[in-house]
């Protein structure tokens, strides 16, 4: 007889925090309506991890069944596992440790995803996650948007948008701004903002065209 079988084992489960930033919104995160166990509360995607799979297949076929988007749709943006959820009595159905990831898009690439009736985006409000009808988030979720939020802020606090929200190639400043201003929460003094995000980005010599007001230079990413 192996040792291992002398030993309990949690069930393993991942969840997935897709956070994105829509149109004059704010931080916002996907959830699915839930059937079966808690049936109808609004939850993370997620699934418990089959036998001998591992969690980047878990977590693929969670995006795909749940809320339609394939490895195609995403573009080659992937999840990053985020932390492990291990506290024991985080779960109400039992003992189940949560491999957590963090996927950010852009809004665009959500679309044909909220077309789907169990899916939705339910805004960021200090860490937490505004469900309709729902005082909090069920199979202990909350501490994993949490993580999530934070982890997105830590990132947008130095580096021009790193998880890649702005869905076009070249931007404005200004619209650099109110995404970072999004994401923090928080307001940031335009000049200071320029300041600290020009030397990271690079002036493509170009100008937005058809937007109010004079035409705006337009900046790409540091390679």
């Amino acid at each position: 007889m192996s040792d291992l079988e002398r030993f309990p084992a949690p069930h393993v489960a991942v969840d997935v925090a897709v956070l994105t930033v829509p149109p004059d919104g704010p931080l916002s995160v996907l959830l699915v309506r839930r059937s079966g166990d808690q049936g109808g509360m609004w939850a993370l995607p997620g699934r418990f991890v089959r036998e001998r799979e591992r969690l980047s297949h878990a977590v693929t076929v969670t995006l795909e069944e749940k809320v339609g988007l394939s490895p195609t749709a995403l573009r080659e943006m992937s999840p990053r596992q985020l932390h492990v959820f291990d506290e024991p009595d985080r779960d109400d159905r039992g003992w189940v440790m949560s491999a957590a990831h963090l996927l950010a898009l852009p809004f665009e690439q959500l679309s044909a995803a909220l077309e789907s009736e169990p899916v939705m985006l339910a805004r960021i409000d200090g860490a937490r996650a505004v469900a309709p009808g729902q005082r909090r988030l069920p199979y202990g979720q909350d501490a994993i948007v949490e993580f999530a939020v934070e982890e997105m802020r830590r990132l947008y606090s130095s580096t021009p948008d790193p998880e890649g929200l702005i869905a076009e190639s070249d931007f404005t400043l200004a619209q650099l701004h109110d995404l970072h201003t999004a994401v923090l929460d928080a307001a940031w003094q335009i000049d200071t903002f320029r300041r600290h995000m020009i030397p990271q980005l690079v002036d493509t010599g170009r100008r937005s065209e058809g937007g109010v007001g004079r035409p705006a230079a337009l900046y790409q990413r540091s390679a």
